[in-house]
C-alpha cells in the first residue's frame, strides 16, 4: 500500500515544477502587448529609454495616424498605463493613441535623483537632491524626442497631450505652460504645487497674459489622504485655474477618496485620460 504522504508529497513536487518552473520548464518573461524599448541620448549625453506602445490597430492599418501621449517615470508606470489604457479602449471610452513613456538606459539607476533633476522647472537650493533641469528636459522632448518620434511613427502631429504624477504633473504643467504649441492636452496627477514658493502659480499668471485664447484640456488631480498642506496647494491651484473666465481651458478638477500620494495614480491616470481625449473619443 502506497502511503498518502507519499503521494502528496509527489503531487506538491509535480506541482511545483509545472507552475513555477524548473531547468526544464524556464518561466516565460512578461512584455507589455504592442510595447517595444527605444534607445535616445539628448544633446547633453544622457541616455533616455522610451516605453512606446502601439494600438493594436497599429499594423493593420498602414494608412492610419494617432494622437500621442507622452508621460513621464515610465520606470514605473508603463505598466500601469497599458493597463488603464487596454480597459479604457474595451469600453470606448478612448481614441486608439500611441503612448510613448520617458525612462533613463541603463541598470541599478536612481530614479529618484534623475527624475528630480529632470522634472523640475526651476533649482531650489534648498532641496536635498538637485533640482532644475525642467528647461533643459523640455528641450530635449521638443527638439530630439517629438521629432523623433514624429518620424518614425505614424501620429496626428496636431494630437499630442503631456501627463505625468508628482514632479511629473508639475512638469507637465511647466510644459504646457512654455510650449503651448506642443501641449494642449495636459493630465497633471498629484502635481508638485509646493514646489519653490508655488512658481508653478506664477508660471500660470505669466501665461495669461499672453496666451488668452490658447484652447487647452486640462486635468488636475490630487488624493484626499495626502499630506494636508500639499492638497491645500493643489486644490487652491484648481479653483484658481477652473475660475478663469478669460482663457479657453477645458478644465477637470478631480480628487481620490480614501488615496494618498502614490494610491490616487491609478484612479488620476484613468479619469484624466478620457478627460483628455473626450473631444475625440469614439462615437
Amino acid at each position: 500500500m502506497i502511503r498518502l504522504g507519499i503521494i502528496t508529497s509527489c503531487f506538491v513536487f509535480i506541482l511545483s515544477s509545472h507552475v513555477f518552473g524548473n531547468e526544464k520548464t524556464p518561466l516565460k518573461k512578461f512584455e507589455l502587448p504592442n510595447t517595444q524599448r527605444v534607445s535616445i541620448t539628448s544633446s547633453t549625453g544622457t541616455q533616455y529609454e522610451l516605453i512606446i506602445s502601439l494600438p493594436s490597430s497599429y499594423k493593420s492599418s498602414p494608412n492610419r495616424r494617432y494622437p500621442v501621449l507622452y508621460y513621464t517615470d515610465a520606470y514605473w508606470d508603463a505598466p500601469l498605463l497599458s493597463s488603464i489604457y487596454l480597459d479604457l479602449i474595451f469600453d470606448r471610452a478612448i481614441p486608439e493613441f500611441i503612448m510613448v513613456g520617458l525612462s533613463y538606459a541603463g541598470d541599478n539607476l536612481n530614479y529618484t535623483a534623475l527624475r528630480t533633476k529632470d522634472l523640475t522647472p526651476t533649482k531650489d537650493a534648498t532641496f536635498v537632491r538637485d533640482s532644475g533641469g525642467g528647461a533643459a528636459f523640455l528641450n530635449f522632448i521638443k527638439e530630439s524626442l517629438i521629432p523623433k518620434i514624429e518620424r518614425e511613427y505614424r501620429v496626428e502631429k496636431n494630437q499630442r497631450a503631456i501627463a505625468g504624477w508628482s514632479f511629473g504633473g508639475l512638469f507637465a504643467l511647466y510644459a504646457m505652460y512654455s510650449e503651448p504649441h506642443l501641449f494642449d492636452r495636459c493630465i497633471a496627477i498629484s502635481p508638485s504645487v509646493p514646489w519653490d514658493k508655488g512658481v508653478i502659480n506664477q508660471l500660470d499668471d505669466e501665461f495669461i497674459k499672453s496666451n488668452k485664447m490658447f484652447n487647452a484640456r486640462v486635468f488636475i488631480s490630487y488624493g484626499k489622504n495626502e499630506e494636508s498642506n500639499f492638497v491645500s496647494a493643489v486644490s487652491d491651484f484648481q479653483k484658481k485655474v477652473v475660475d478663469r473666465k478669460d482663457i479657453n481651458f477645458k478644465v477637470m478638477n478631480f480628487s481620490v477618496e480614501n488615496m494618498g500620494h502614490a494610491g490616487a495614480k491609478s484612479s488620476g491616470y484613468a479619469q484624466g485620460l478620457i478627460w483628455a481625449w473626450k473631444d475625440i473619443k469614439p462615437n
